[in-house]
């Protein structure tokens, strides 16, 4: 998979599923692709993401860093959400390690 394919794939997951990044340049550089329904966790407490989420979403994308920082988020998150009922798709976070992207704002 390419990057053109992966952003066309979340455009469009996009329109129906929430997706949860780290900071406000992650979702700054998802909006300059046009993905909307963004998430920025930054600043926020830990459960009331969740319960927003859990209350308002069926499912979710969670596009933290790959880095061991990002990667106890994203643990986090997924367990925390699954437990709510929360559908998450991991193909996107999958897919970042096979076109080399390791920060969301690092996307090119």
């Amino acid at each position: 998979m390419d990057f053109e394919d992966w952003k066309e794939r979340l455009k469009k997951a996009s329109e129906e599923s929430i997706i949860i990044v780290e900071g406000k340049k992650d979702k700054e550089k998802l909006n300059k692709y046009s993905i909307k329904n963004i998430f920025v966790i930054q600043g926020q407490k830990f459960y009331d993401i969740i319960d927003y989420i859990a209350e308002n979403y069926k499912k979710c994308i969670i596009l933290t860093d790959l880095d061991k920082h990002g990667e106890k988020i994203y643990q986090k998150l997924s367990f925390a959400l699954s437990k709510e009922g929360v559908e998450i798709d991991n193909s996107f976070r999958e897919n970042l390690k096979e076109i080399n992207v390791e920060e969301i704002e690092n996307l090119p």
